[in-house]
């Protein structure tokens, strides 16, 4: 048992020691090992989860109920709830610790919300997204790497950069980094409305000098950087450095996605961009979903509103990832998704007691 994570809320790569996340990493590779090999994981007999989700969800959702479903728990899920409608946040969470033994939540919210939300909650509360953190999806990533490398502290010493977007997933794949004393680029357009505001880089840079005072963490836009660069990780474009207004834009909005196409287009993650990078080893991660082609509603609706050929084009052949270079990626990117599961099964145990 690892008593500093019982009872814990998991708010916040911020909150946690490097000891606590790199027992996190741990417990992961050993939880999805135990699973590969037909171990019988129902630790927690008649323990509730319960899920309330404000933003969509396919990967993190299936690896909560899931998970639930392997440790011997019972998982509720809602959508329709009373809470912030006819009854109050402190309400609901009351409510939900005289029922459940962890609650899940994702809200498009700051993080001050989610902490709120912890604060009137008398059981763990774990954040599923918010516009704080995505905890889960970095305990993902750093399990993909670290089996990509070759196991149990190989991100040390690593080159990490994020290319695209940088308005708001280089916040948590910073702290990442410095967590895994890896060495983190963020490259994307000389642009505001497309690159880290102040807030999130002295969140990042205070991550680095408490847990990687050794590491780099770089803010640049110039792609030469990639050279010598271990791994890449892109994100959606629909993201808007918080500072210049909504921090996430209407999906149905075509300017959402390519409002800024002329200076996000040198950013997407191609073959190419992975050959400057000089290492034939690199590899590129992607928390999902991914607009890698438009073979879905939103690239469909994107191509029937793009005013040119060019722009179609680009669409058809993906925004942040281009198609070819997803595919080229697909086992890594899988791997990290279906890594959601033994990452999120991890965290339940540990602040129940494993």
């Amino acid at each position: 048992m690892n008593h500093n994570l019982l009872g814990r809320d998991i708010l916040n790569l911020r909150d946690l020691s490097k000891d606590e996340f790199r027992y996190l990493i741990d417990l992961s590779a050993t939880l999805k090992a135990q699973k590969q090999s037909g171990v019988d994981q129902h630790y927690f007999p008649g323990k509730n989860v319960v899920a309330n989700f404000e933003w969509g969800s396919t990967r993190t959702r299936c690896a909560f109920e899931t998970s639930c479903n392997d440790l011997g728990m019972g998982f509720t899920y809602l959508t329709n709830s009373h809470m912030g409608d006819c009854e109050t946040i402190e309400d609901t969470m009351r409510v939900f610790s005289e029922m459940y033994d962890i609650i899940v939540i994702r809200a498009q919210r700051d993080e001050e919300y989610i902490y709120q939300m912890a604060e009137w909650a008398g059981v763990p509360l774990i954040n599923a997204l918010s516009l704080g953190d995505h905890p889960t999806q970095m305990l993902a990533d750093a399990l993909t790497m670290e089996e990509q490398w070759g196991g149990r502290g190989s991100c040390r010493h690593k080159k990490l950069a994020f290319v695209g977007n940088c308005a708001g997933a280089p916040l948590f794949y910073g702290r990442l980094a410095a967590m895994l004393d890896m060495d983190f680029y963020a490259i994307g357009p000389d642009q505001d409305r497309h690159q880290m505001c102040q807030r999130m880089i002295d969140d990042v840079q205070d991550m680095f000098d408490r847990y990687a005072p050794n590491a780099r963490f770089v803010i640049t836009s110039d792609l030469d950087a990639l050279e010598g660069m271990d791994a890449l990780v892109t994100e959606e474009w629909r993201y808007i450095n918080p500072e210049c207004g909504e921090e996430v834009c209407d999906p149905n909005l075509y300017e959402s996605w390519m409002g800024d196409f002329e200076h996000l287009r040198p950013y997407r993650v191609s073959n190419e961009i992975m050959e400057r990078t000089k290492n034939p080893d690199i590899f590129c991660m992607h928390e999902l979903p991914s607009t890698h082609n438009a073979d879905h509603a939103t690239g469909r609706r994107l191509m029937s509103q793009a005013p040119n050929e060019e722009e179609r084009q680009f669409i058809a052949e993906g925004l942040e990832i281009s198609n070819e270079c997803f595919e080229r990626n697909a086992s890594v990117i899988f791997r990290e998704a279906g890594n959601r599961q033994h990452t999120i099964k991890a965290i339940m145990a540990a602040v129940l007691g494993l």
